[in-house]
């Protein structure tokens, strides 16, 4: 008995070791990630051990709202096997993700525990564990003569007379321009021409009703039919996980996109889902940066055939 109880407490001080484990009465709890940095949206795989003789009862706790302090609980399972010296091991893990950038902490996790037949519940808790969550475009990457959006213009602050004057050349110059070539057919416009027009177009209607999600759609969209134009690809037809897929996958593509082409556009597209299908909310340099990343691969891949 004396040396079970010794290779036991050697045990658990070797898993002690990696500073997440406390132990106790015959318990030990072990809690562990999969790694310290994720980016933002992320899922970071949380297991939880704990290790226990027969004839002791365990009961984890319920997380309520489906969070573990600020992490959001994606998916969870567990098993139980049996462990060293016929003691028995209840294995849990939870996939959980977390919208708020810079350090992170998961909370200590109580594990309640008793004798068979005893009334009275013991506890034992996890440590501490610290989880760096980063922006999936660092903020060191952001040009910095990015300005803030701009709002809408007031009534007062329209040169009236100037805007009159133009509309009234623009609608000369556009009779003759009529006149003079209404039997020609209308030029054939470039893929790239009609993304960049497409693109200023977004920006305006998002300065009229400030919507970022669906200013985040658009220009998703805008770089979808952009590439489906000219690489013949059903781009707006695809989730981003399958177009980032048939990316790899396509030895034509790979001639075109070189390698930061790529990467561009991935960290564009995932920019857009978070927004989209997550809970981030971006700050105003980063919706600005956003329509810029969309214009630089538009601009960088327009010769491509």
């Amino acid at each position: 008995m004396k040396l079970r109880v010794l290779l036991m407490t050697v045990f658990a001080l070797l898993l002690i070791q990696g500073g997440a484990l406390t132990a106790d009465d015959g318990v030990s709890v072990q809690a562990l990630v999969d790694r310290a940095t994720i980016h933002i949206g992320d899922r970071v795989k949380l297991t939880v051990d704990v290790n226990y003789r027969a004839g002791t009862e365990i009961k984890f706790p319920e997380f309520k709202e489906n969070t573990i302090g600020d992490f959001e609980i994606k998916d969870a399972g567990k098993d139980m096997r049996k462990g060293f010296f016929g003691n028995i091991v209840q294995h849990r893990w939870y996939f959980i993700t977390s919208y708020d950038i810079g350090k992170q902490q998961i909370p200590e996790i109580e594990i309640k525990y008793k004798n068979k037949g005893s009334a009275d519940w013991k506890s034992i808790k996890t440590g501490l564990l610290n989880i760096t969550v980063d922006a999936i475009i660092p903020r060191d990457k952001i040009p910095p003569d990015i300005k803030d959006v701009k709002g809408v213009l007031g009534y007062f602050e329209i040169n009236w007379f100037m805007v009159v004057a133009v509309l009234i050349i623009f609608a000369v110059i556009a009779g003759i321009i009529i006149f003079k070539f209404r039997k020609k057919p209308a030029p054939i416009r470039l893929p790239h021409e009609t993304a960049l027009e497409e693109l200023e177009a977004i920006r305006g209607n998002f300065i009229k009703n400030s919507d970022v999600k669906e200013y985040y759609a658009g220009i998703s969209d805008c770089v979808r039919r952009y590439i489906e134009r000219l690489f013949k690809l059903k781009a707006p037809e695809m989730t981003t996980e399958e177009f980032l897929s048939s990316l790899r996958g396509s030895a034509a593509l790979s001639l075109i996109l070189s390698l930061d082409q790529k990467d561009l556009l991935k960290d564009f597209l995932n920019a857009c889902d978070l927004v989209k299908f997550a809970k981030y909310s971006p700050v105003k340099g980063e919706m600005e940066m956003i329509f810029e990343l969309a214009k630089k691969f538009i601009e960088e891949t327009k010769e491509a055939r």
